[in-house]
């Protein structure tokens, strides 16, 4: 019986942490739909717990179907590239400070949660405290 019992603990457990790692409220679960189904502006970027977001007041996002990627703000425009499996990738050239902000949102982001609306997106190395979230214009 206590094995029984130990077994259903231990069941238990990994399904909460499953469950917990990946959260998408997406049409068919697929982060990719989502994204380009318009354009997306940046409610909340973290680096290293210090609030970036204001960085990036101004740019609308777009992800095409094609895996590119714009960044317009006031008629200038940045391309880049983008794709959505286990990870929302994103890459618009190096973090540098000749590239600032956009390089900052170059990486393999976890993804946290998805609806139609908001794109939550984590750091998998919790000690950066990195955090990205679009929201749909």
């Amino acid at each position: 019986m206590k094995a029984i019992l130990a077994a259903m603990i231990l069941l238990s457990h990994v399904f909460f942490i499953t469950a917990c790692h990946k959260s998408v409220d997406a049409p068919g679960g697929n982060p990719s739909q989502v994204a380009t189904s318009g354009t997306w502006r940046v409610t909340l970027f973290t680096d290293s717990g210090n609030d970036e977001t204001n960085n990036f007041a101004g740019y609308n996002f777009t992800f095409n179907g094609d895996g590119s990627l714009t960044a317009a703000k006031s008629g200038g425009i940045t391309t880049g590239s983008w794709s959505s499996s286990s990870k929302f990738n994103i890459d618009l050239g190096p973090k540098s400070d000749n590239n600032k902000p956009l390089g900052e949102l170059t990486h393999d982001w976890h993804i946290i949660s998805v609806s139609s609306t908001e794109i939550k997106l984590g750091d998998d190395n919790t000690a950066s405290n990195e955090f990205l979230t679009f929201s749909k214009n």
